[in-house]
């Protein structure tokens, strides 16, 4: 099967949910896939039918040709090299082929880990062990915005300076993280990736998704 035939679809609960990276990176593509929705409060999520396709029932679940994929970020590494043609993954032997691979792990494993612990902080009562776990939080995000900070003082995008897929994968799990107050001290300390931010949500393909509006 060719890229041109392969038919996408994309299960999700909203087009803001953690699928919306896949949604975003094909729209800059300009490639063709269709959505579908489940009822969050049917819980069509956990259903056999859908369990058959995510043992764990969570979203996104990708539908790439005969290719069932879960996870968001390995689901955009595989469409971008599906489509290496459309320019958003560098090729394999490219020079800036290991960076984009480390910023594509990046988002996966650093950012959206920050994002996923506060979320479970936010529920524990305020106390001394729960003030140590947002510090611990804020101690990680400072040194993951040092790392692209550094990368940002000299060029506008992640890898070998042209916009990629992982450029959406990074700005994307920032973009959520904005909604967190304990970590907004962090942020605000960094312009230079808050204005990254912007200026990649900033793309039309971006503004396909109706986004909840940060802070």
């Amino acid at each position: 099967m060719t890229t041109k035939d392969t038919h996408i679809l994309l299960h999700g609960n909203a087009s803001f949910d953690r699928g919306g990276k896949a949604r975003w990176l094909l729209n800059e593509m300009g490639v063709t896939y269709k959505d579908r929705w489940l009822d969050v409060e049917k819980r069509e999520s956990k259903s056999p039918a859908f369990k058959k396709l995510h043992p764990m029932g969570r979203v996104p679940v990708a539908e790439i040709g005969d290719k069932v994929m879960f996870e968001s970020g390995a689901i955009c590494a595989y469409i971008a090299d599906l489509y290496l043609e459309k320019g958003l993954a560098p090729a394999l032997d490219a020079p800036e082929r290991a960076d984009y691979q480390q910023w594509m792990y990046f988002a996966s494993a650093t950012i959206d880990s920050i994002q996923f612990r506060m979320e479970f902080i936010e529920d524990i009562p305020a106390d001394n062990v729960r003030d140590k776990k947002i510090q611990a939080l804020q101690d990680e995000l400072r040194g993951a915005h040092e790392a692209l900070d550094r990368v940002l003082a000299q060029n506008s995008f992640l890898a070998g300076n042209r916009f990629s897929a992982a450029d959406i994968c990074v700005s994307y799990q920032l973009y959520w993280l904005r909604f967190a107050p304990e970590l907004k001290s962090v942020m605000d300390a960094f312009p230079r990736v808050q204005a990254y931010i912007d200026r990649m949500f900033a793309r039309p393909a971006a503004k396909t998704a109706e986004w909840p509006r940060s802070p």
